[in-house]
């Protein structure tokens, strides 16, 4: 088992209680030595690849690492390990969403037009969560969306569900009815620069069960003309998920979603769902919407007619704040250059360029944003005035040469993108 930070140590507990020898390499050097320790009484732990691989009968490793040469076959990656173990268990639909942008809200819009009707197991980035009409219980906090977490989450469940929906990095496990590639705009390399992005979260395509269906981004030309793939659009391109009569304001989003054929658990489809949104604020919620929304036709064949998806739904991912005094939010551990474009472009649509606050962390779990990236979309914005705070807005500071306001917020129209 290659790399015990990002879900190793899951997998190599899970292999090991199937009566496995399983030799667990720390190839980041993260673990604490009282982890370790602990660990050991299940598994090896090494801190270094082997010279050799020889004797192993099966090589796991992720797909942001360099994968070990191997004529035998014998080298699989997480995301297919994770189906190795969990598959026998899975009696229930599931749906897999990745992408670059916008996976954790589009999977609690689709909760919440499934919560009535339907218990919900879900695996989103931060949490895993079970709904079931007014109950809703956190099982895990603070999580990545590794592919192992998806073995966590069916660990941690308190009953079957009747649906899930895992959002997991980087591609799919192979358990998917649905796997959903949102987006890849986000297109940087991987494995030291052996594949990227797109590469590995294509896996949701190559990797699919017999029967299993996808639906991929017709609007994100990386994604367009893979045979055998559904497709959603949201600037008017011909498919089966289609957002029509778009209206964003700053009171919310509304989208009428057309079905022409869209193939779901139950057949395919042809219809319209009305979806409205009050309180978020941004053309990039459409997109959100319609995937949320095509989740949950894809689970639910009731659905129909108008449907509304709380405020709730979409956390602190560019919303209104303060109407009175018009401050929208977007707080995401995904917040790169981007990211700020979106947010600055979806706010200017709605409101003047008055005043710009960004930071918050410099490292997270999603990796290292560039501060000379960020620093050349705030210095090419119309933005009249910029006020950079925590880590990040310290390290972009020297780099603007747009005036730089006070920490004191002032009652003017402002946008507020912070890294959390």
């Amino acid at each position: 088992m290659i790399d015990a930070t990002h879900g190793g140590l899951t997998l190599s507990e899970a292999f090991a209680k199937r009566g496995h020898e399983v030799t667990c390499v720390d190839v980041y050097g993260t673990l604490k030595p009282s982890v370790a320790d602990e660990c050991s009484k299940t598994f090896q732990v090494r801190h270094g690849l082997p010279s050799s691989f020889d004797g192993y009968d099966l090589i796991v490793a992720p797909v942001h690492h360099p994968l070990p040469r191997d004529p035998g076959g014998r080298v699989v990656t997480h995301h297919e390990a994770v189906k190795m173990l969990v598959g026998d268990r899975i009696d229930f639909p599931v749906v897999e969403v990745t992408g670059s942008f916008g996976k954790t809200t589009s999977i609690r819009c689709a909760i919440s037009l499934l919560r009535e009707r339907h218990s919900v197991l879900s695996l989103m980035s931060g949490e895993v969560v079970f709904v079931d009409k007014e109950e809703e219980r956190i099982l895990m906090r603070g999580n990545s969306t590794t592919p192992a977490n998806v073995i966590k989450a069916l660990e941690l469940c308190p009953r079957r569900p009747d649906l899930a929906i895992f959002e997991v990095s980087l591609g799919g496990t192979g358990l998917a009815d649905l796997g959903v590639i949102k987006n890849v705009y986000d297109n940087y390399p991987i494995a030291k620069g052996t594949s990227c992005a797109l590469e590995a979260k294509l896996s949701m395509v190559r990797n699919r069960k017999p029967g299993g269906l996808t639906l991929l981004n017709a609007d994100d030309p990386s994604l367009r003309g893979i045979p055998g793939s559904q497709y959603f659009s949201t600037e008017g391109r011909t498919c089966e998920v289609r957002a029509e009569q778009v209206r964003v304001s700053p009171e919310g989003v509304e989208v009428a979603v057309e079905f022409r054929g869209f193939h779901t658990i139950d057949g395919p489809v042809h219809s319209r769902v009305l979806v409205r949104a009050l309180g978020p604020v941004g053309r990039q919620h459409v997109e959100n919407l319609v995937v949320g929304v095509s989740v949950a036709r894809f689970l639910d064949g009731d659905l129909e007619g108008e449907v509304e998806v709380p405020r709730l739904a979409f956390g602190d991912r560019m919303v209104m704040k303060d109407p009175a005094c018009p401050l929208v939010l977007n707080r995401s551990p995904a917040v790169n250059e981007k990211v700020l474009e979106r947010s600055m472009r979806d706010f200017l649509e709605l409101f003047p360029p008055t005043r710009l606050e960004v930071g918050g962390r410099l490292r997270t779990t999603c990796g290292r944003v560039s501060p000379e990236g960020l620093a050349r979309v705030i210095n090419r914005s119309p933005f009249e005035e910029v006020f950079p705070f925590g880590e990040m807005g310290e390290a972009v500071r020297p780099l603007l040469k747009k005036p730089v306001g006070s920490p004191e917020r002032k009652r003017v129209p402002t946008l507020r993108v912070e890294r959390a």
